[in-house]
């Protein structure tokens, strides 16, 4: 499985963002393509992209962190000693 979030697979996070652009807003697309913007439009979102999942992978790294590594003895009392 390819991972899509190595630096090696830019181009193809940048086929992606393409793709979704011209399907899901087309006339955006014509115009940038028009305007001479879209490579750097292109190259603008995928660096939000991964800004925003290595954001979203330090939180989770934290959560899980929070989650497994918290441990504590469990309370003693006296009272209820067999001894």
């Amino acid at each position: 499985m390819t991972d899509l979030t190595d630096d090696s697979q830019k181009q193809n996070r940048i086929e992606m963002i393409r793709e979704a652009l011209r399907d899901k807003a087309p006339r955006t697309y014509a115009e940038l393509e028009e305007a001479g913007d879209l490579q750097q439009f292109l190259e603008a979102h995928d660096v939000e992209m991964m800004l925003s999942f290595n954001e979203a992978k330090n939180r989770a790294w934290e959560e899980t962190k929070s989650n497994f590594l918290e441990f504590a003895d469990p309370t003693y009392d006296e009272t209820s000693s067999p001894m």
